[in-house]
């Protein structure tokens, strides 16, 4: 009788622990023994449980197409199948005379005329290697259940950290210091707004020789991993390693991926000093730049419709720029005025910060535990399954405004005075600054300051942020710490009207 061998693992693991080659002798020895033919023998990486086995389906239709009746060698059941899905088919070329089915290690033979018993041998395999793999699944997902109680990652360790052993033998993650400083860098990059993923491609082989796709970079900059948490199956489960970012940061950078993917910049990949920094005043459509006989001019890309949208030269967009700039100097009288409040501000900071972070820490524990006792009670089937979920997410989602609240005090500079007094010595210098610095600086130093800048009538509009909003009123005042205490409602209006460009229509 013609024959054919099939060897098979179900893992890369296996193949390289020489099981199948051993397979592989045993059967061939087998089929010398018994007189049998080997038309070819098969030998498979493929797990036996998959639904669509596309090896083994070609070795069933190459059985079916021939001419003879093929005797099919496996070492044992378990090797051909763990389910009952191939036994209808299987049977069924049985009962065509089609196939002969040799078991070796359990010496078994089942043909058209094999009886009741010998089926019976066939289907209890069937049955003890299918429930052995049940089990073997059971045993994983609690496995994988306990690790994720752990926060532990169980495949491979993202770009930015490296699998490594501990000194007891075990297995952890931990941040590999110049990826993650690389991750660290691309997060800071695309949180200024200033640079599209291409540019951050570039950006990375020109200052670390690391060639990226952007699918990749895209992936990167929207992995949890990075801030401390991970993501299984689109859920999130805090991890016990080391994080590379803050949460604050990884936030920011998903708030610019939503706002590049809603515009569309025709020059995209060229860089201009003010791309994407401003929109049209009258349609709200983005000013995009184009180069035209050796100078650079902006106007709105009309998307929504023409409307006689006028082209400014970047300079002018600077001499504008400038003004906004010039306008939050402070006199040297002023700027004593300013430094005097900060001293008590920073005081009353400091005092306030200790109280609020215990009191966030203590609500930070109490909801963990929730979460491990309500973990611990859906393991012991105490609670149902819905209930379960519903109260997971409410946990987990109060957990995380807790330690997004915590991350945002812990950023917060303990040296409060000497941070704001930097900025409003920058700020002092901020026209200087504008006018010298290179494209990347620029850029960051107006998102710094400014916001909502629009383009209407050839003027530059804008608002300040905070705290230089703050800045601009007490340039205009003399009497800043009169003002200050006479209208304690100020700290909570909206940010300042728009500003024209021209200093005579400024308010």
């Amino acid at each position: 009788m013609k024959a054919i061998i099939l060897a098979r693992v179900s893992t890369k693991d296996q193949e390289d622990n020489n099981s199948i080659p051993s397979q592989t002798r045993r059967l061939h020895e087998y089929a010398e023994k018994f007189e049998l033919i080997v038309l070819e023998t098969y030998q498979l990486v493929e797990s036996s449980t998959k639904a669509n086995r596309r090896k083994f389906n070609e070795l069933i239709n190459r059985i079916r197409e021939s001419d003879e009746k093929i005797a099919l060698i496996v070492d044992t059941i378990d090797r051909l199948q763990r389910d009952f899905r191939e036994s209808v088919m299987l049977n069924e070329l049985r009962l065509e005379g089609k196939i002969e089915l040799h078991f070796v290690r359990e010496n078994l033979i089942i043909n058209q005329v094999s009886n009741s018993a010998d089926i019976l041998r066939w289907d209890m395999g069937v049955m003890f290697a299918k429930s052995y793999v049940t089990q073997l699944s059971d045993n994983v997902r609690r496995s994988f259940e306990q690790k994720l109680k752990n926060g532990e990652w169980l495949g491979r360790a993202p770009f930015g950290y490296s699998n490594e052993d501990t000194p007891e033998g075990k297995k952890s993650i931990v941040p590999e210091p110049t990826q993650a400083k690389i991750v660290g860098s691309m997060y800071q990059w695309y949180a200024t707004s200033s640079y599209s993923m291409k540019e951050i491609r570039k950006k990375l082989i020109e200052d670390y020789g690391l060639i990226k796709s952007v699918s990749n970079i895209d992936k990167i900059l929207k992995n949890p991993f990075y801030y401390g948490e991970m993501k299984i199956k689109n859920e999130l489960y805090p991890h016990k390693y080391e994080p590379v970012i803050t949460r604050g940061i990884f936030d920011q950078v998903q708030a610019v991926k939503i706002g590049f993917n809603k515009k569309a910049f025709k020059y995209a990949g060229i860089p201009y000093y003010y791309r994407g920094l401003m929109q049209c005043g009258d349609c709200a459509c983005s000013i995009t730049p184009e180069k035209s006989k050796g100078h650079t001019y902006y106007h709105c890309t009309q998307y929504k419709g023409k409307h006689g949208a006028a082209y400014l030269r970047e300079e002018d967009l600077t001499e504008q720029l400038m003004v906004a700039f010039e306008a939050i100097k402070l006199t040297p009288e002023q700027y004593d005025e300013v430094t005097t409040v900060l001293k008590t501000v920073h005081k009353d900071k400091v005092k306030y910060k200790a109280q609020h972070v215990g009191h966030l820490q203590t609500e930070l524990t109490k909801y963990q535990q929730r979460l491990e006792k309500l973990y611990e009670s859906h393991l012991d089937n105490d609670i149902d399954p819905e209930f379960y979920k519903r109260k997971a997410i409410e946990y987990r989602s109060t957990r995380d405004a807790i330690k997004t609240k915590l991350d945002a005090t812990d950023r917060a500079d303990d040296d409060f005075y000497f941070a704001v007094d930097g900025l409003i010595r920058m700020a002092q210098r901020a026209p200087e600054l504008l006018a010298r610095s290179e494209m990347e600086h620029r850029r960051r130093l107006i998102n710094l300051v400014l916001q909502n800048l629009t383009v209407k009538d050839r003027e530059l509009r804008w608002e300040y942020r905070k705290p230089f909003d703050t800045l601009y009123r007490t340039a205009k005042t003399s009497n800043w710490l009169g003002m200050r205490d006479s209208n304690p409602r100020w700290r909570n209006q909206n940010p300042l009207p728009y500003h024209l460009a021209n200093p005579h229509r400024q308010e």
